[in-house]
């Protein structure tokens, strides 16, 4: 009898056990994957009035997230940068991260960015989009009506009467056409004084002479530098952006 009452009661447990086990397992969130990205709109789109954007802002160790602008096709160390939203504690996944009014910009390129903070770190997890083009038209006016002018009354007198009857309109006569004089035609130009072409032979010598080639050496140093500065530009705007989200999340002393 004892035997059976202990049996029942390590049963009993085993059975609670299990459950508190199941019951833990379903409660635990599932592990995040680190995502950061802006679906819509992408690099290049045209958008108008209150433009929702859409992606992803997720992290192991997800803190908040942050989507700002600025004005320019690309980021640079100058740019200015204007939050959208920022600080936002929800992780968001294949959702709508923010909505934008451009109906207050002046029409013109802006670059968006995603910044996404886990693990307590100041410095984000960024992601850009170039090229955005803002185009709002604008109001049209409403045209004012031009007012009817009214004619006066004439003092000490009746007013004039339009006229009755048929109104004789006067002919007017055209000026005579003058009688085209003959012209002399001109001889044709002789062979002697025709423009002799080019010489195809001096042409193609033109091209390969020593001032073409060191042309085109300078137009190819150029092109070169030009791509070294941009990409020096493209690394100081993502250096100046992370600064800037640095300084928005430090905490500011108290007055």
């Amino acid at each position: 009898m004892r035997t059976t009452k202990v049996l029942r009661c390590l049963g009993a447990a085993l059975i609670l056990l299990v459950s508190l086990r199941a019951g833990a397992s379903l409660a635990a969130p599932l592990p995040q994957t680190a995502m950061w990205v802006i679906t819509y709109p992408s690099d290049g789109t045209v958008v108008s009035g209150q433009v929702v954007i859409q992606g992803s802002a997720s992290h192991p160790s997800f803190n908040s997230y942050g989507v700002l602008y600025a004005p320019g096709p690309t980021p640079t160390g100058n740019s200015q940068w204007v939050p959208i939203v920022f600080s936002v504690p929800n992780m968001v996944v294949n959702g709508a991260l923010a909505t934008w009014d451009t109906t207050q910009l002046p029409n013109g390129q802006y670059t968006l960015a995603l910044a996404v903070y886990g693990g307590g770190s100041t410095d984000p997890n960024l992601y850009f989009v170039n090229y955005i083009t803002v185009q709002n038209e604008p109001a049209t006016p409403t045209p004012t009506p031009t007012p009817t002018a009214t004619p006066e009354p004439v003092e000490g007198g009746e007013q004039p009467l339009p006229p009755t009857g048929p109104i004789e309109i006067p002919t007017i006569e055209q000026p005579p056409t003058a009688t085209p004089r003959p012209t002399n035609t001109p001889a044709a130009t002789s062979g002697a004084d025709a423009t002799p072409e080019a010489d195809s032979g001096s042409a193609l010598e033109g091209l390969i002479s020593g001032p073409a080639i060191r042309d085109a050496f300078m137009t190819g140093v150029w092109i070169a530098v030009m791509l070294y500065a941009i990409g020096i530009l493209y690394v100081a705007g993502r250096a100046a952006l992370r600064h800037f989200l640095r300084q928005q999340r430090r905490p500011r002393q108290p007055s």
